[in-house]
């Protein structure tokens, strides 16, 4: 066990990101997000414009919260919550369960979060722990030489460190 923790720190970002990383359109409406998330099992993905570049970042709560204060979303849990510490979301999660109004014109463009936070292909495991616990975020972008390449979750950092 000594000799993993040993080499925890040369754990890097190229290391851990997943590659096949799911991107929706802001101008996708909320229903085809949902329906995305759910046919991928994540909670949360990048979004893009129509030339392909990264805008923003789009998650189930964004959608919720945003749909709750409009009043058109019908969210039925027998969890009673939707907080997920996790990209990949849990078999009982019950996607079925949300609903976006039909006459919803919101488009993803207008719940995404525009801050998108990311690292370099290079940068430690702690580092990365760090931007995710500070900004209270789930998952960075991987970025080399500009270009985005990747995606480092909560979970995946978590499954490293036990492996």
């Amino acid at each position: 066990m000594a000799a993993d923790r040993k080499l925890w720190p040369d754990v890097r970002a190229r290391d851990l990101m997943r590659t096949d990383v799911v991107t929706v359109s802001e101008s996708a409406s909320l229903t085809e997000a949902v329906r995305k998330l759910a046919d991928h099992r994540i909670s949360g993905m990048p979004v893009t414009n129509e030339a392909g570049h990264l805008t923003g970042v789009v998650s189930i709560r964004d959608i919720l919260d945003y749909e709750s204060e409009e009043g058109g979303t019908r969210v039925v849990s027998s969890r009673g919550y939707f907080a997920v510490a996790d990209d990949a979301i849990d078999d009982d999660f019950g996607f079925e369960e949300v609903e976006v109004a039909e006459e919803s014109s919101a488009t993803v463009g207008d719940v995404m979060t525009a801050e998108v936070h990311s690292v370099d292909i290079d940068a430690d495991a702690l580092s990365i722990a760090r931007q995710l616990v500070e900004h209270r975020i789930h998952r960075v972008l991987v970025q080399e030489r500009g270009k985005y390449v990747g995606l480092v979750t909560a979970m995946d950092l978590l499954t490293a460190l036990v492996r």
